[in-house]
Formats: C-alpha cells, structure tokens, sequence
C-alpha cells in the first residue's frame, strides 16, 4: 500500500508539473474520529488542510480533479470516572491524495465525489487526567504507526470517501467545503485479538476518521 501510494503521488506530482497548470488551496478540517465504542465521548478537533489541485477537462461542464493534500486530522476523547476525569487529544498529520469527479452545474456552482488515500506522516496523543480535588497530570506521546508489532498498532494507511461542494467567486477564486468519511479502520486488528474478541462476544474495537472541510481555493493560469 505504501509503495502505491507513493507511485500516486509521483503521478499527481508529474501530472501538475507537465501542465504547468494548477490549483492552490487552504483551509480548516473540522476532524474527528467515529467509535464503536459507546462509552468514548468523541468530539471534533481543528486542524489544516493546505495542498494542490490539478484539473483534467472531461467536458464543459465534468473535470477529474487530483489533488495532493496535507491534511490534519483527529479528535478529542472524554472520559469521566470516579474521581475525576481524562481528556486525550489525537492529532493525525496525513499526506491525502484524491481523485475526484467534478461537475459544474453552472457557472458559480460545482459539486465533487470520489475516494481518498491518505498516509500518516506524523501524529501525537497528548493526554490530561484531572483528579478531584487532586493534581492535573499531562502528557504527550508520538504514535508509532504499524501492525502491532513493537509500535502502537495504528495503521498509517488511511481510505475513504469526499462529497464536496465548491462556489466559484470568479474564474481565479473558489470557496469549498465537503465531507470526507473514512472506510479504514485505523486500529490493527490480528487474528488473536479477533478471535479474543468474538469469544468474549464484543466487536472489535474500531476507529475511522471523519471530517467536515472547508477552504479557499485559487487557481494558476487556465
């Protein structure tokens, strides 16, 4: 997966270069992680999204739109107990690369779709327990992305859908936003603890991204 991401983003890359003709974007990702798990009080988190866009002409009025993507994502967790309560923020730093068909339904308005694959180049989970009454204790780790094996067991390998909607300010500028729903369940699940899992009669922990984006668009050239 990670050498086919990579062939992807040389593509994209060779694509935007050979034309000369590209689109830039900014803009905020209100991000956050869907659970299984009922007791996981999840909420959203800000992050960037800053990245390229290069448009293939189909028709008049249909593009297939690639982009190359930094994309921050994540969210934050509450959890009450007895005595006090933890808050864990994660914060997922991801290259996005989406190939997604675009139509213009008129000259100011346009609607996308398509899939996405996203590779985690960094992350954090920065974690703060307040005891009643007590102490506040803090602290931060780097996630070692994996398979379980002498790491964290979070995949880097990230899939999943965007609709998206994009209002054309003039032929430069565009605003967009969209939703991007992840399919990949970031937890590595083994046999094992599958078979742990369905012996107990639980499902299998599960964690995929989701994000509401919205950003700012300019275009180079046409």
């Amino acid at each position: 997966m990670k050498k086919l991401f990579t062939i992807l983003t040389v593509v994209i890359l060779t694509t935007t270069v050979s034309f000369a003709q590209f689109s830039a974007k900014a803009g905020l990702n209100m991000a956050n992680i869907a659970s299984n798990n009922d007791d996981a009080d999840m909420s959203m988190k800000l992050g960037l999204v800053i990245g390229g866009n290069y448009a293939i002409e189909l028709s008049d009025e249909m593009s297939l739109d690639l982009s190359l993507t930094f994309k921050q994502s994540g969210a934050k967790e509450t959890n009450d107990f007895q005595g006090g309560s933890t808050e864990m923020k994660w914060s997922l730093n991801y290259l996005d690369i989406s190939p997604n068909l675009a139509y213009k339904v008129s000259d100011v308005f346009g609607f996308s779709a398509g899939p996405y694959l996203a590779y985690a180049i960094s992350g954090t989970v920065k974690s703060e327990m307040k005891i009643t009454n007590g102490p506040t204790t803090e602290t931060s780790e780097s996630i070692k992305f994996g398979d379980g094996d002498n790491d964290d067991g979070i995949k880097a390998m990230d899939f999943g859908i965007n609709i998206g909607a994009t209002y054309f300010i003039n032929d430069m500028m565009n605003i967009s936003a969209g939703y991007a729903l992840g399919l990949t369940n970031l937890i590595y699940v083994d046999d094992d603890m599958k078979d742990a899992y369905d012996a107990m009669n639980e499902d299998v922990p599960s964690l995929k991204n989701t994000g509401i984006y919205l950003s700012f668009g300019y275009s180079f050239g046409g």
